[in-house]
């Protein structure tokens, strides 16, 4: 699957894509990456940590382009509007989920089931795993994670590796 192809989802309440993203989706990257902290932020002075929360963003933008430079950064449109985001790296013996985000008013609505069942098809199909790294704290994601067949594989102090397997 090429870095610039679009991305059908399978989900029967709307038209869900994942498209690459664009230099125009900046803001709202960072708008979702916003939303997506810890809500102890929200106790936080606003400027203080309107400038902590940027450069934290430009960080994470400038490692994940280091470290995965092969990866499809994409962004998940719900009927053409923009409701997430997706980074997958995928390598010879496995498919690495780095990021995965949805704005919290489409959060728990099945969409990143519906995400994640398409990306573990496409690797069960190529006999892969799928990895991904989840914060030991996000129990939400977690337990979605698990309901999907992943197993802890490594415990570090802030995060969770897991691990999917397609049957053999």
């Amino acid at each position: 699957m090429g870095k610039s192809e679009i991305i059908a989802i399978d989900w029967p309440h709307g038209r869900l894509e994942l498209r690459p993203e664009t230099p125009d989706d900046q803001l709202f990257r960072f708008v979702l990456f916003c939303n997506s902290r810890l809500p102890e932020w929200d106790l936080v002075e606003p400027g203080f940590r309107a400038q902590v929360m940027q450069h934290q963003f430009q960080a994470q933008t400038v490692s994940y382009e280091r470290e995965f430079p092969d990866a499809r950064f994409d962004i998940v449109e719900l009927d053409g509007e923009p409701i997430g985001r997706i980074v997958v790296d995928r390598e010879p013996s496995l498919v690495h989920l780095v990021d995965q985000a949805i704005v919290p008013e489409q959060r728990n609505r099945g969409i990143g089931t519906a995400i994640m069942h398409d990306l573990m098809a496409k690797a069960a199909t190529d006999g892969l795993p799928v990895q991904l790294e989840v914060a030991s704290d996000n129990d939400p994601c977690i337990g979605l994670y698990r309901r999907l067949g992943f197993r802890q594989t490594e415990v570090a102090e802030l995060y969770l590796r897991m691990m999917w397997r397609p049957e053999s």
